[in-house]
Protein backbone atom coordinates (compact mmCIF):
# COMPACT_ATOMS: atom_id res chain seq x y z
CA UNK A 1 0.00 0.00 0.00
CA UNK A 2 2.85 2.36 0.79
CA UNK A 3 4.45 1.80 -2.61
CA UNK A 4 1.13 2.11 -4.46
CA UNK A 5 0.60 5.57 -2.96
CA UNK A 6 4.21 6.72 -3.32
CA UNK A 7 4.64 10.04 -5.11
CA UNK A 8 7.59 12.22 -5.91
CA UNK A 9 7.49 15.46 -3.93
CA UNK A 10 5.94 18.36 -5.80
CA UNK A 11 8.62 20.77 -6.91
CA UNK A 12 7.58 24.40 -7.37
CA UNK A 13 9.82 25.91 -10.02
CA UNK A 14 10.18 29.67 -10.06
CA UNK A 15 9.58 31.66 -13.22
CA UNK A 16 13.17 32.83 -13.58
CA UNK A 17 14.75 31.63 -10.36
CA UNK A 18 16.82 28.56 -9.58
CA UNK A 19 15.43 25.16 -8.74
CA UNK A 20 14.12 24.70 -5.20
CA UNK A 21 16.70 23.99 -2.51
CA UNK A 22 15.14 20.53 -2.05
CA UNK A 23 16.20 19.52 -5.57
CA UNK A 24 19.82 18.32 -5.34
CA UNK A 25 22.41 19.90 -7.64
CA UNK A 26 25.10 17.60 -9.02
CA UNK A 27 27.70 20.19 -10.07
CA UNK A 28 29.74 17.61 -12.03
CA UNK A 29 31.91 18.31 -15.06
CA UNK A 30 30.91 16.97 -18.48
CA UNK A 31 32.17 13.38 -18.60
CA UNK A 32 34.82 12.27 -21.07
CA UNK A 33 33.36 11.25 -24.43
CA UNK A 34 36.50 10.45 -26.44
CA UNK A 35 36.05 8.54 -29.70
CA UNK A 36 32.33 9.22 -30.20
CA UNK A 37 30.60 10.61 -33.28
CA UNK A 38 27.27 12.28 -33.86
CA UNK A 39 24.54 11.63 -36.43
CA UNK A 40 26.57 13.57 -39.04
CA UNK A 41 29.67 11.44 -38.45
CA UNK A 42 31.52 14.34 -36.80
CA UNK A 43 33.52 13.80 -33.61
CA UNK A 44 31.29 14.54 -30.63
CA UNK A 45 32.21 16.28 -27.41
CA UNK A 46 31.10 19.18 -25.24
CA UNK A 47 32.34 21.73 -27.78
CA UNK A 48 29.71 20.52 -30.30
CA UNK A 49 27.05 22.11 -28.08
CA UNK A 50 28.45 25.53 -28.92
CA UNK A 51 27.97 26.90 -25.42
CA UNK A 52 24.30 25.93 -25.26
CA UNK A 53 22.65 24.16 -22.33
CA UNK A 54 21.52 20.61 -23.01
CA UNK A 55 19.24 17.81 -21.94
CA UNK A 56 21.21 14.56 -22.12
CA UNK A 57 19.66 11.10 -22.11
CA UNK A 58 20.37 7.53 -23.15
CA UNK A 59 18.39 5.29 -25.50
CA UNK A 60 18.61 2.75 -28.32
CA UNK A 61 16.88 2.44 -31.66
CA UNK A 62 15.37 -1.04 -31.29
CA UNK A 63 13.66 -0.17 -28.02
CA UNK A 64 9.88 -0.18 -28.19
CA UNK A 65 9.16 0.70 -24.56
CA UNK A 66 11.21 3.09 -22.40
CA UNK A 67 13.44 4.83 -24.96
CA UNK A 68 10.78 6.44 -27.19
CA UNK A 69 8.97 7.63 -24.06
CA UNK A 70 12.11 9.16 -22.54
CA UNK A 71 13.00 10.98 -25.77
CA UNK A 72 9.40 12.24 -26.03
CA UNK A 73 9.57 13.52 -22.44
CA UNK A 74 12.90 15.24 -23.14
CA UNK A 75 11.36 16.98 -26.15
CA UNK A 76 8.43 18.06 -23.96
CA UNK A 77 10.84 19.39 -21.32
CA UNK A 78 12.66 21.43 -23.95
CA UNK A 79 9.33 22.88 -25.07
CA UNK A 80 8.94 24.17 -21.50
CA UNK A 81 12.56 25.30 -21.05
CA UNK A 82 12.97 27.01 -24.39
CA UNK A 83 14.58 26.39 -27.78
CA UNK A 84 18.13 27.21 -26.67
CA UNK A 85 18.50 23.72 -25.20
CA UNK A 86 20.15 21.01 -27.27
CA UNK A 87 19.03 17.41 -26.84
CA UNK A 88 21.79 14.81 -26.75
CA UNK A 89 20.90 11.12 -26.91
CA UNK A 90 23.75 8.68 -26.33
CA UNK A 91 23.05 5.21 -27.67
CA UNK A 92 23.29 2.35 -25.19
CA UNK A 93 23.38 -0.15 -28.08
CA UNK A 94 26.49 0.53 -30.17
CA UNK A 95 26.28 -2.97 -31.65
CA UNK A 96 23.16 -2.07 -33.65
CA UNK A 97 23.08 1.75 -33.44
CA UNK A 98 26.16 2.11 -35.61
CA UNK A 99 27.28 5.55 -36.84
CA UNK A 100 25.40 5.06 -40.13
CA UNK A 101 22.14 4.51 -38.17
CA UNK A 102 22.42 7.59 -35.96
CA UNK A 103 20.90 9.96 -38.55
CA UNK A 104 17.80 7.79 -39.08
CA UNK A 105 17.45 7.51 -35.28
CA UNK A 106 17.48 11.30 -34.99
CA UNK A 107 14.59 11.44 -37.47
CA UNK A 108 12.78 8.48 -35.86
CA UNK A 109 12.80 10.27 -32.49
CA UNK A 110 11.62 13.58 -33.98
CA UNK A 111 14.77 15.46 -33.08
CA UNK A 112 16.04 18.56 -34.86
CA UNK A 113 19.19 17.89 -36.94
CA UNK A 114 20.21 21.54 -36.62
CA UNK A 115 20.39 21.58 -32.82
CA UNK A 116 20.17 18.01 -31.48
CA UNK A 117 22.55 15.05 -31.46
CA UNK A 118 22.36 11.28 -31.45
CA UNK A 119 25.75 9.99 -30.40
CA UNK A 120 27.47 6.63 -30.82
CA UNK A 121 30.65 5.06 -32.08
CA UNK A 122 32.80 2.02 -31.45
CA UNK A 123 31.55 -0.29 -28.69
CA UNK A 124 34.57 0.45 -26.48
CA UNK A 125 34.16 4.24 -26.81
CA UNK A 126 30.41 4.14 -26.14
CA UNK A 127 30.93 1.83 -23.14
CA UNK A 128 33.58 4.17 -21.71
CA UNK A 129 31.30 7.20 -22.18
CA UNK A 130 28.33 5.44 -20.57
CA UNK A 131 30.54 4.45 -17.63
CA UNK A 132 31.70 8.07 -17.33
CA UNK A 133 28.06 9.20 -17.26
CA UNK A 134 27.36 6.45 -14.65
CA UNK A 135 24.67 4.80 -16.79
CA UNK A 136 24.08 1.25 -15.61
CA UNK A 137 23.04 -1.18 -18.30
CA UNK A 138 22.74 -4.85 -19.09
CA UNK A 139 22.61 -6.32 -22.59
CA UNK A 140 20.64 -9.47 -23.29
CA UNK A 141 22.97 -11.44 -25.61
CA UNK A 142 20.01 -13.39 -26.98
CA UNK A 143 17.93 -10.41 -28.16
CA UNK A 144 20.47 -7.57 -28.11
CA UNK A 145 18.12 -5.44 -26.03
CA UNK A 146 19.68 -3.25 -23.37
CA UNK A 147 18.10 -2.70 -19.98
CA UNK A 148 19.01 0.76 -18.67
CA UNK A 149 17.54 3.55 -16.54
CA UNK A 150 15.56 6.43 -18.01
CA UNK A 151 17.97 9.10 -16.84
CA UNK A 152 17.95 12.68 -18.09
CA UNK A 153 20.66 15.15 -17.17
CA UNK A 154 20.35 18.91 -17.42
CA UNK A 155 23.69 20.37 -18.49
CA UNK A 156 24.46 24.08 -18.12
CA UNK A 157 25.91 26.10 -21.00
CA UNK A 158 29.40 25.80 -19.47
CA UNK A 159 29.19 21.99 -19.51
CA UNK A 160 28.41 21.50 -15.83
CA UNK A 161 26.06 18.56 -15.24
CA UNK A 162 23.62 20.29 -12.92
CA UNK A 163 20.57 18.07 -12.38
CA UNK A 164 19.51 14.47 -12.89
CA UNK A 165 15.93 13.35 -13.38
CA UNK A 166 14.31 10.00 -13.83
CA UNK A 167 10.76 11.15 -14.41
CA UNK A 168 8.40 13.05 -16.66
CA UNK A 169 8.81 16.36 -18.42
CA UNK A 170 7.98 18.28 -15.24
Amino acid sequence: ARVADARLPEVAWGEAGPAPDAYPRLERPWPETEGLVDHLGAPFGLTRLGGRPALVTFAFGHCATLCPLVVHEVRAARAELGPDFAIVVFTVDPWRDTPSRLGPLLAQWGLDPARDFVVGGPVEAVSAALDAWAVGRSRDPRTGDVVHPGIVYLVAADGTVVYQSGGGAE
